[in-house]
């Protein structure tokens, strides 16, 4: 028998060697090809005489089945199992180590780190032993040599956490007595499900493939108020305006100036789509990207069972999936809270101060920033988390981020003051803290009772990864403080920058629920995605197009600040009449226009027109329902405020 390479390389740069561990894989030795070709293959196990040495040998056939060893070819065992386990920062150098469970049977396990971007594998192979040659085997090469070693008492902790994921729930042959390292480390690896990397990797794919088919349909969608208002007003080409001008004037919350400055370019580039999927297409993006980084980050920090449970929460999301689709800056919010938590986790528990890594942090805040001010309570949330554990790189990031943001917001910060109540004013928005209340018990309804398993999560989960999760919850609990000192307004959706934490807390809590807790997870979460895939969102398009084909005379649209519904009016002429605006006269307006037909777009507001209508001598011809609006959406009826109305006078003919 031949002496194998040195496995593990001295470079402190290429495998992190340790020298008792090179020392131990060094002295291996290997099977000759003919010996290896000649064991007899079974089913699930293959028969060896196991002797003294033979562990040291099969430990050596295990290197070289997967290739370390460039002697022994491949692909000659049939019996091995290989399942990824998530990269432990806490240990770089690991070596090969015998797992003895029941009378018959060696579970033999191999844990070792690859290249610096790949983290680490376990391979598993099962060999039939005799009861005497387990012992002498044991006694001699396992305790005898190796188990009264500090490094050998942590590993044997990560062989019991690699060991939980199959269900084994003990330490097998060690004669450490549950010593507190193997009992510690062991609890750090929660029992997961069992699944390889490959199958990992396919359920994502399918995931994703699924998501974006949906995503893009529902892309090809009607605009609704909001981004009808940014496009028309920021960034048309309107009036010879160039793609930059948006990133300079704000004169109210339609704008969020770095997506809509992408929704140009994108509707410059892609206008062959549509226009509808052109101006949404960098939010879809956005909202693929975000669950792609939520699955490989949980993946690599917490093992495969916990990222596949995250993958799957984002992409079954239905606040991911509805505001991934419309042409606002909510998902570019969302990409910057999924962002946010490798760089975060990296600054958190990196020993030296990485200037690439800080100047990322600042890059990926300041664009967040610069898309929806409120993503500025991410970086205070992280921060709040940095200054509590004296991770004054995070505070350091965070200024860079500031400084970074200064410029974006600049031209805008008067007309934001200004402004800061102007919907409230005009539309009936909730102020305050308990307009927020309201409006968390409204659009996120289900969220409320995801609120216990989401603390669960945070609470199973590591230190390390609970601390990097509250910095966004962090933010969000500051940002309603904010509000509610203030008196400002706010939607659900200012704070969905930490909907990235949330799902990954939830797949935290999901790993250790009951499978009946699972389903009612997954239920709570496909309700309302099922409406946000069913209903739209607020049918402008659709009611336009009904409204121009039962009338030749321009109709009337009751809206509330802006004309946006004449954006499907193509070649017609409409007539507005704006309940968002101080001096309105619903009567005067149909005095002067005397039309057929008259859509009343959020008819919670324009109550006043809807009580005239009838009296006038119109009739309710039409609803078209949307789901907008802070009341609970439980049926395919929306509700009120996302609904349009079309009244028709009683003596006009209708198409």
């Amino acid at each position: 028998m031949g002496t194998p390479d040195t496995i593990f390389s001295t470079d402190a740069q290429g495998h992190g060697g340790n020298e008792l561990v090179q020392s131990q894989l060094y002295r291996l030795p290997v099977f000759p090809k003919g010996e290896l070709q000649s064991i007899p293959k079974q089913s699930d196990a293959f028969t060896v005489a196991f002797g003294h040495s033979c562990f040291h040998q099969l430990c050596d056939l295990m290197i070289g089945q997967h290739g370390v060893n460039p002697r022994v070819h491949l692909h000659k065992i049939c019996c091995l199992e290989q399942h990824p386990i998530g990269k432990i920062h806490s240990v770089q150098e690991m070596f090969a180590m015998n797992q003895l469970v029941q009378d018959q049977v060696a579970i033999f396990t191999r844990i070792q780190t690859g290249h610096p971007k790949q983290g680490l594998e376990m391979k598993r192979v099962v060999v039939q032993v005799s009861a005497d040659q387990k012992c002498a085997v044991l006694r001699q090469h396992i305790n005898g040599s190796l188990a009264a070693r500090p490094l050998v008492q942590r590993l044997g902790g990560l062989t019991q956490c690699v060991l939980n994921r199959f269900g084994i729930s003990r330490v097998g042959p060690w004669d450490l007595e549950h010593v507190r390292s193997v009992r510690c480390t062991a609890l750090e690896c929660s029992r997961a499900l069992p699944s390889s990397f490959m199958m990992s990797r396919k359920l994502m794919l399918l995931l994703g493939a699924l998501w974006t088919v949906v995503a893009l349909t529902l892309g090809t969608r009607g605009l609704w108020y909001d981004e009808i208002a940014a496009w028309r007003d920021y960034g048309s080409p309107a009036e010879g305006r160039a793609a930059w001008w948006c990133l300079t004037h704000w004169f109210d919350p339609a704008n969020h100036p770095l997506q809509t400055f992408a929704s140009r370019l994108s509707f410059q580039w892609f206008s062959w789509l549509g226009g509808e999927l052109a101006l949404r297409l960098p939010s879809i993006v956005a909202g693929l990207a975000t669950a792609i980084i939520l699955w490989r980050w949980t993946e690599k920090r917490s093992g495969p069972a916990v990222g596949i449970w995250a993958g799957a929460l984002a992409f079954t999301n239905p606040m991911l999936l509805e505001h991934a689709t419309e042409a606002r800056g909510y998902a570019f919010m969302m990409l910057a809270g999924a962002l946010s938590l490798p760089l975060a986790d990296h600054l958190h528990t990196k020993n030296r101060t990485d200037q690439g890594t800080l100047l990322k942090y600042a890059i990926v805040q300041a664009l967040g920033v610069g898309t929806h001010l409120t993503t500025a309570f991410l970086t205070v949330g992280h921060s709040i988390l940095g200054l509590s554990n004296r991770s004054w790189r995070l505070f350091l990031a965070s200024s860079i981020a500031a400084l970074l943001a200064m410029p974006l917001l600049w031209p805008v910060l008067d007309g934001l003051w200004l402004s800061r109540d102007q919907l409230t004013q005009t539309a009936g928005a909730p102020q305050g803290g308990y307009g927020l209340l309201r409006v968390f018990g409204g659009q996120m309804a289900f969220g409320w009772l995801l609120i216990p398993v989401m603390a669960h999560g945070l609470l199973r989960c590591r230190q390390d990864v609970r601390r990097v999760l509250l910095g966004p919850i962090v933010g969000l609990f500051v940002l309603w403080v904010t509000i509610m000192l203030s008196g400002s307004w706010a939607y659900t959706r200012f704070g969905l920058f930490a909907l990235p934490a949330v799902v990954v807390a939830l797949a935290h809590a999901l790993v250790h629920l009951l499978p009946s807790g699972r389903l009612l997870v997954l239920a709570l979460q496909m309700y309302p995605l099922g409406l946000v895939v069913l209903v739209d969102k607020q049918p402008v398009r659709e009611a336009m197009l009904w409204t121009l084909g039962h009338t030749e005379q321009a109709p009337l649209v009751v809206g509330l600040r802006g004309e946006v519904a004449g954006v499907y009016s193509g070649t017609r002429d409409v007539d507005f009449s704006l309940c968002g605006l101080p001096n309105w006269d619903f009567n005067a307006d149909l005095n002067h226009t005397n039309p057929e037909v008259v859509m009343v777009m959020y008819p919670n507001v324009a109550d006043v027109a809807v009580s005239i209508l009838p009296e006038r001598g119109f009739r309710l011809d039409h609803t078209l329902y949307g789901r907008l609006g802070e009341s609970p959406v439980f049926t395919l009826s929306g509700n009120e405020e996302g609904s349009i109305q079309l009244w028709t006078r009683l003596n006009s003919k209708a198409k």
